[in-house]
């Protein structure tokens, strides 16, 4: 006798399929399959299998990018086509402000220094913005003038981590998930120096040799980078 072929997802069906094999079979010509106790025996292997079936194929669907619900499954799937999805974009603003002297100074420039924090208000919420990098404004006549200065709005982070130099396939894990990728800076510090030397994010890997100042970014589990 051939097995049963199950080719559907749907628990009523699975069972009439399995009551219909059971009853083909010489052993169970005199069974009552509708008040016996093995109609509970087929209820449990009918709920098997269409467990089983839904979880395989919601496992198969996670395999491919154009099924795929889970974001992590996505992004993992979308890293091996060389595609990184966008992270977070954190809104930006343009402020203009002036720094005044009291009494005559030396002062030739004034620097806005990366991380100078705003507050904003709208509609009774408060809005914190900073700025992402230095910004110099030249003083004359006792006052500085900076104008259109870019600002977004968020908190500036500052991550330290400590290279393992045996260990050829560290990685370094920015927990928090609402990071803005496109505003990610990397200094790297030889032991004992006071030096920090700037690394560039790497788009591709075809221009990267031994001795590029370059960083990988990648989207892990979570939306963290």
């Amino acid at each position: 006798m051939p097995y049963a072929q199950i080719s559907n997802l749907d628990f009523k069906d699975i069972k009439t399929v399995l009551k219909e094999y059971m009853r083909s079979q010489s052993d169970f010509t005199d069974y009552d399959f509708e008040g016996s106790v093995l109609s509970n025996l087929l209820d449990v292997l009918a709920y098997n299998t269409y467990y089983t079936a839904f979880n395989t194929n919601m496992a198969v669907n996670e395999l491919f990018i154009d099924s795929a619900t889970l974001r992590d499954n996505v992004v993992s799937i979308a890293r091996q086509l060389g595609y990184r999805p966008r992270s977070v974009t954190s809104p930006t603003a343009y402020v203009s402000l002036k720094v005044d002297y009291t009494s005559s100074t030396s002062d030739t420039e004034v620097i806005l220094k990366e991380g100078t924090g705003f507050v904003a208000s709208f509609n009774n919420r408060i809005y914190q913005f900073v700025t992402p990098s230095n910004v110099t404004a030249q003083v004359v006549n006792d006052s500085a003038t900076f104008n259109n200065i870019l600002v977004r709005e968020g908190t500036f982070l500052t991550n330290t981590y400590t290279v393992n130099t045996s260990n050829k396939t560290q990685r370094f894990i920015l927990d928090n998930r609402n990071i803005d990728a496109s505003t990610i800076k990397v200094s790297v510090t030889v032991d004992g120096s006071t030096i920090s030397e700037p690394y560039l994010l790497a788009d591709n890997i075809l221009d990267i040799t031994g001795d590029s100042k370059v960083f990988c970014l990648n989207e892990i589990d979570d939306q963290r980078d």
